[in-house]
């Protein structure tokens, strides 16, 4: 591969963690995924923030969190903003997937990492694909990129980037092979053998139950739960194996011979509704036979009979038991499966189904182990020790402080706005405009300062201060004399007088207009500290409608509330089931895949440090790759460039104005006589001269492809404009030092021999001379020409053109020579 590859991982090797790898290719470089998960790690975004300049790209596999947690972070906080590439239902499914979490972490606690807006602002930059479209990268740089599909997900990619349309590197991870029941498995037509392939070994040494006796041991728990009369928990992601397990569900439920009609099925999700709305209209990207029920019964999967949508835990508590319920959150950390656990671990006769691991550390990975030591018949405590985060009303002290704030807070609002009417109308007074804009503005002051009033009376304790503010203010506040210089002398004088407006209604083409404001209901008075505190059951009220009335989608009301964690111990005595509904393929599969794609060179990510060392040592061991296998760790550069002694250097207009370029097919060449110059001082151009053994040291060191580490310090000057500390990044040894061509003098020029670049055949050899009207025959691997020349190759490839001297033998010669790039 003539291309510079490079690949470091910022997360997600070695480990079980968010993805997110930096791929070079040259001069440009690639964003794979950029996840996030419950632990916020900041050292990691700080990693993907040094090198967010020098992106170009971001590739999307999957809209999960994992995949795609950190892209609104990025772009708000971050200043990311180069295209995102993902499939059209990656991005409207990431959108939901980042709505829930932030909804869940915002019920309870104060998330300020990123809001609903930052995810709107970040979807606004990604550029959405379809399967096996080409998309070329801007630039000059040949680069192309190609989604296929990868199963798992709707609408997962493995991403092909290719330069010059045949160097290949894959980017896999999480494929599914299998064909399911709203999706079709993972497809490599359109891939050959990849100079590099990046994949996962999450699964290498994990063998997965087949389909069948996983829907029958769901089917088993269900019916045994609930015909005791207990719940079920089926914990699952937001939008994406959430669709296939109530694709499933709905379609049980829809057989009266499995008897589960009498009970209730439930999704819940801060975002169900729009999750299935989105379904609905993506068919296209679901599996051959959908698509063919939807073209000839128009018979759509998610048009569910049976999955009732509910939005909270009210909604939920609403619906009679038993019932089943599929719940958002997979790793269970927060939201509404987090609380739904807290609320029914405790009953014996519910049970908890989990359907695929998470983190390490995680409340969905503490369960799965439960359940394994459980069916094991090993000895396991059933009491966790989890942090329960609450949002909680306020009260007491706490609750007046809060409104003694609004207080000030609504005071300094109203001053603001009655200073700032006033100033408006004293200038418009001033000018003395004849329009009836003017009335206008003044009812405006009159009408914002009989409401500054109004909520005085309501915040204020004592009516009369605000009596005395009024009296100074309310009837001369209109006339205060203002000298205006003017070259025309006025006639016309103001006198005070008692502020008056006559109300005009104001129409347009369609009637009275209508003003919004009016018709604004505030959610958001600032309660009155008496009343507050005379009626308790007012805070009851206060509790019930904002969990009876959420918005998840908006802008959360502001309540007097404050978030209160605390460390406490759960005893779980309802039972704990794990079922594999992940839909990856398992080690076997991913072996033979290996196997079938043979990839030149191989690098592992995401997967344990065991799961990574076995599926290395087995392509190593069965020689399915044959080049090199890489395992790095984490912030490790890769060089996964196959040819070696590969220098980039800079050339700079006069060299290039020199060359004579030849074509030959899709490549221009040129002959180049120059010296190689590297830059050794950072300030100052000073060059150094490289030849001989200098040249041989540069080029070993770009064979051992070791990328520098970056040492980041942080120091503070102040800028003299703007009189404010900046920061100031100081990096040592950031960058390989730059490597120049300068021009040779055409005295220093050494003479060498003519190349000729092409590799032709004698057949197409043989068109072009009968196409110039030379007779042209084979015998016995030789060409003749005109019965006078013969065209022969040795044994090293080399043409050896044999005949007399005549005007016939120059103009074959000048044939052959043309099918050549002669430097």
């Amino acid at each position: 591969m003539t291309s510079i590859v490079k690949l470091e991982a910022l997360s997600g090797v070695l480990d079980d963690g968010p993805l997110c790898y930096l791929l070079q290719v040259d001069d440009v470089y690639f964003l794979l995924d950029c996840g996030w998960d419950e632990r916020f790690d900041m050292a990691y975004i700080e990693a993907v923030k040094r090198r967010i300049p020098k992106i170009n790209a971001v590739l999307l596999s999957y809209g999960d969190i994992a995949h795609a947690g950190a892209l609104p972070y990025l772009v708000a906080k971050c200043g990311l903003k180069c295209p995102v590439y993902a499939t059209v239902p990656v991005c409207k499914m990431s959108a939901m997937f980042l709505y829930d979490w932030v909804q869940g972490h915002l019920s309870a606690e104060d998330f300020s990492h990123f809001n609903f807006d930052d995810i709107d602002q970040a979807m606004r930059y990604v550029q959405q694909v379809k399967y096996t479209q080409t998309i070329l990268l801007k630039g000059d740089n040949g680069l192309q990129i190609t989604p296929y599909p990868a199963g798992h997900m709707m609408g997962g990619a493995i991403w092909k980037i290719t330069k010059m349309g045949d160097e290949e590197i894959v980017y896999a991870v999480d494929f599914n092979h299998k064909k399911e029941r709203h999706l079709n498995g993972c497809t490599f037509d359109g891939i050959g053998r990849p100079n590099l392939l990046i994949m996962d070994s999450y699964n290498s040494m994990y063998n997965q139950a087949r389909r069948k006796f996983r829907d029958e041991m769901l089917l088993t728990k269900l019916l045994n739960t609930v015909r005791n009369g207990g719940d079920v928990m089926l914990v699952i992601d937001t939008a994406g194996r959430m669709l296939e397990l109530a694709h499933l569900l709905d379609q049980l439920w829809q057989n009266v011979d499995a008897g589960l009609m009498t009970y209730s099925l439930v999704m819940l999700s801060s975002v169900a509704s729009s999750v299935v709305e989105y379904a609905k209209s993506l068919i296209e990207w679901m599996s051959d036979k959908i698509q063919k029920n939807f073209e000839v019964q128009r018979t759509n999967p998610f048009q569910f009979r049976h999955v009732q949508l509910c939005h909270n835990k009210n909604d939920l508590y609403r619906i009679r038991s038993p019932k089943v319920v599929l719940v958002s959150g997979l790793d269970m950390e927060s939201g509404l499966s987090r609380e739904l656990f807290l609320d029914w671990c405790a009953n014996s006769k519910n049970t908890i189904i989990v359907s695929g691991r998470s983190g390490d550390r995680t409340l969905g990975t503490k369960l799965i182990r439960m359940a394994e030591a459980r069916e094991a018949n090993r000895p396991i405590s059933n009491i966790i020790r989890l942090e329960v985060k609450r949002r909680v009303l306020l009260d007491g002290a706490e609750l007046e402080a809060w409104i003694r704030k609004k207080k000030e807070e609504e005071q300094e609002a109203i001053r603001q706005r009655l200073e700032a009417a006033r100033r408006s109308a004293r200038l418009e007074y001033a000018v003395e405009s004849d329009d009836s804009d003017d009335e206008d503005t003044l009812a405006a002051v009159c009408e914002a300062a009989a409401t500054g009033a109004n909520n005085y009376r309501k915040l204020g304790p004592n009516k009369n201060d605000f009596n005395k503010r009024n009296t100074k203010s309310s009837i001369l506040w209109t006339y205060e004399p203002q000298q205006k210089s003017s070259f025309f002398k006025q006639n016309k004088r103001s006198f005070p007088m008692f502020p008056h407006h006559e109300h005009r209604i104001k129409m347009d083409a369609y009637g009275e207009m209508i003003r919004p404001e009016d018709y604004i209901v505030n959610d958001g008075i600032v309660p009155d500290i008496d009343a507050m505190s005379q009626e308790a059951p007012i805070q009851e009220e206060i509790a019930d409608r904002s969990e009876a009335e959420p918005k998840p989608m908006s802008k959360p009301l502001e309540r007097p509330t404050k978030c209160v964690t605390s460390k406490t111990k759960v005893e779980v005595l309802c039972r704990v089931e794990y079922i594999d509904f992940e839909g990856r393929s398992d080690g076997e599969s991913i072996k033979k895949f290996l196997g079938q794609i043979k990839p030149k060179q191989l690098i592992l990510v995401h997967g344990s440090p065991e799961a990574t060392q076995h599926l290395s040592d087995y392509v190593k061991e069965n020689d399915l790759v044959q080049g090199s296998v890489f395992t790095p760790c984490l912030g490790e550069v890769v060089d996964a460039t196959i040819e070696s002694h590969i220098l980039q250097v800079v050339l700079n207009e006069q060299l290039m104005s020199s060359l004579v370029f030849q074509k030959v097919k899709d490549a221009e060449l040129a002959w180049i006589d120059a010296r190689v110059l590297r830059k050794i001082e950072n300030n100052q151009i000073v060059f150094e001269p490289l030849v001989g053994e200098k040249l041989k040291a540069l080029e070993s060191e770009a064979a051992k492809a070791a990328e520098p580490v970056e040492k980041m310090e942080v120091d503070e000057e102040i800028d003299p404009e703007e009189n404010a500390p900046v920061q100031r990044r100081v990096e040592e040894n950031t960058a390989v030092e730059k490597l120049y061509l300068e021009m040779l003098p055409v005295s220093e020029i050494p003479p060498h021999q003519a190349v000729f670049v092409n590799d032709p055949k004698l057949s197409d050899m043989k068109h072009f001379f009968v196409a110039e009207g030379f007779q042209a025959d084979f015998n016995c691997g030789v060409l003749y020409v005109n019965n006078s020349v013969s065209i022969r190759r040795n044994e090293a490839g080399k043409f050896h053109v044999e005949g007399c001297l005549s005007e016939d033998y120059y103009r074959i010669r000048d044939v052959v020579y043309n099918q050549f790039a002669i430097v």
